[in-house]
């Protein structure tokens, strides 16, 4: 415990003081009001304000030392990055005043959770989590970023030259994409190994940089499916088209059921996916009578390290929420951070992902309503409200 006040404990400017009024957050009690907002420092700061309307100079002096006591005698308890500014209670005896370490401590823990930004931990790759933290961010989250999973290419790229070529002949009725990295990988390997939309389109009034092989196909009553929204959007930017199919359920048995009834007239589907995950749709699809082939256009591989500050946030109980987006991701960060888990509170995005943090001993405090990334953020929109 301290037993003085340094200089870089206190608010020392006109500037600092203003800093914390401007945000408007305060509490208060019979005898202190406290206001305070965020200041990024692994410590408090202390700003007094007496007025005059408190008393005269001697009654004012004793207020200052006394909260200059109450704060000097809380700092190893009072919650780190804040900068406060204390005034008394004008209606207060500064003679019967007692416990103002107590009543500095309450007001402390009282106001943190409402001035600092609740801190959420995005577990897909970079390349995925940087739009939904740019979403977070405009809403006041304070965003950090451990992925879990890396997408790399297949081991090898054959049968997916071999399904372009097929594309090219027109063997399939559908394309069913499962996810925003499955379109990523498949247009670049069309962008950069089969000429980009070269061979599969003249159409001249394509202006999309990327390759339009799903747009050129249409011609050939190829159509395409989606797991979901997310998926939809990453389709349109690399190729220019839409879904045919997007399902009510954004899951695998949601797209199964979508395309029954295609399947029961014997239509070929070719499923582009990862190397792991569930065969649902697949399987679904030729009990049904379809014929599927599928193809895995990416490897989705497990992270063995994590970053040291974000395992010591988590115990300390700082990292309010973390997302789990897949039932890959719930494997792997079981695996990253085990227990500490339970220090923070995971947001599944769908039923699935959740059957699986739960049947590693990890249930979700919460599950979008919506099996999309906007689900998650619609969750934690509704959170933050309730801190």
């Amino acid at each position: 415990m301290h037993n003085r006040f340094p200089k870089s404990s206190r608010l020392r400017n006109t500037e600092q003081f203003q800093r914390v009024f401007a945000t408007r957050c305060s509490v208060a009690d019979g005898a202190l009001i406290l206001f305070a907002t965020a200041n990024e420092l692994p410590y408090c700061r202390l700003g007094i304000a007496v007025s005059k309307k408190v008393g005269n100079a001697v009654v004012r002096n004793r207020w200052k030392r006394l909260i200059r006591e109450a704060f000097r005698t809380s700092q190893s308890v009072l919650p780190r990055g804040l900068d406060l500014v204390v005034l008394p209670q004008r209606d207060v005896d500064v003679r019967t005043v007692k416990h103002l370490d107590k009543s500095l401590q309450n007001l402390a823990a009282k106001i943190d959770k409402r001035v600092k930004k609740p801190t959420v931990l995005l577990t897909r790759a970079e390349h995925q989590a940087e739009p939904v933290k740019s979403k977070l961010e405009a809403l006041g989250f304070r965003v950090l970023l451990q992925p879990t999973i890396d997408i790399l290419p297949p081991g090898s790229w054959t049968e997916t030259d071999e399904a372009i070529q097929n594309l090219r002949e027109g063997k399939f009725d559908w394309i069913i994409f499962s996810s925003s990295n499955g379109v990523h990988t498949f247009f670049d390997r069309v962008r950069d190994n089969h000429g980009g939309h070269r061979g599969f389109t003249e159409d001249t009034e394509i202006q999309h940089t990327s390759p339009c092989i799903l747009r050129a196909l249409r011609g050939k009553n190829t159509r395409i499916a989606v797991v979901g929204t997310s998926t939809n959007e990453t389709l349109y930017q690399r190729s220019g088209c839409r879904a045919d199919i997007v399902p009510k359920t954004f899951t695998a048995e949601g797209v199964a059921e979508a395309l029954s009834s295609e399947a029961e007239q014997g239509k070929h589907f070719l499923h582009l996916r990862a190397n792991r995950g569930r065969d649902v749709i697949k399987r679904l699809l030729t009990k049904a009578g379809g014929s599927v082939t599928e193809i895995a256009v990416y490897r989705s591989v497990d992270r063995t390290q994590f970053d040291p500050m974000i395992a010591e946030l988590m115990q300390q109980g700082k990292i309010d929420y973390v997302t789990v987006t897949s039932s890959a991701i719930a494997v792997s960060l079981v695996a990253m951070f085990g227990g500490l888990l339970r220090q923070t509170a995971l947001i599944s995005i769908s039923p699935i992902t959740s059957q699986t943090l739960s049947d590693l001993g990890f249930p979700p405090s919460r599950e979008a309503a919506e099996a999309s990334l906007g689900g998650i953020v619609e969750v934690l929109t509704n959170q933050s409200r309730n801190l």
